[in-house]
């Protein structure tokens, strides 16, 4: 997996500051009903230094989701450098997708509240959904040419693994306890790495 923080502009301890005060007011008050000033206001910073660092609060909160996607991507790319069987990085890759729902935006959401904090997840350039797929369909690239699994189409399978991590985040299974690691690991492997090594 290729490391993409890059793809995402780093910043200052300010930054830092803002970022994780936009997150946790979104996480609050959603993409609607929060504001710049609640931001500020959470991050103990002016509303002039919020306006001189970020032009909206739809930038403001791209760049938040951007960043802490980028940050789990960066780990797991790390990871993949000593996990390099193509069945174990999608168990965890998925496993770690998952977790998403214990993120601070996720973690006490209602399913409302939880479907448009998804949807903010789709917006921004690059979108944190957009970074999610590009890394994965480079993996999948990457396996394929080095043989380690059938080359079949990396577009169409990253977009499969991403809607169904983004699936199960947005709505309840039915069938698998997605708190429970040892379920999870037994979903990974029986219905989502099947889609890259060709066994379903």
């Amino acid at each position: 997996m290729t490391q993409v923080l890059g793809a995402v502009p780093g910043g200052d301890d300010t930054d830092a500051k803002v970022l994780d005060a936009a997150l946790r007011v979104l996480a609050r008050r959603g993409t609607r009903e929060a504001t710049m000033d609640d931001i500020a206001a959470e991050a103990g910073v002016g509303r002039t230094t919020l306006f001189r660092r970020y032009t909206s609060k739809d930038q403001l909160f791209e760049r938040a989701l951007a960043r802490d996607i980028g940050r789990i991507l960066d780990d797991l790319a790390e990871r993949f450098t000593t996990v390099t069987d193509p069945t174990e990085q999608v168990v965890i890759g998925f496993i770690t997708g998952l977790r998403l729902g214990d993120h601070i935006l996720f973690r006490d959401a209602d399913q409302v509240r939880r479907a448009e904090l998804l949807q903010a997840l789709g917006h921004g350039d690059p979108s944190p959904i957009s970074l999610g797929y590009k890394a994965v369909r480079a993996n999948i690239a990457k396996a394929q040419a080095e043989g380690k699994i059938p080359v079949r189409d990396p577009d169409a399978q990253a977009d499969a693994l991403i809607h169904l991590m983004i699936g199960y985040l947005a709505a309840p299974s039915f069938a698998v306890d997605l708190t429970d690691p040892v379920a999870m690991e037994r979903l990974a492997r029986a219905a989502v790495a099947p889609i890259l090594t060709g066994t379903i």
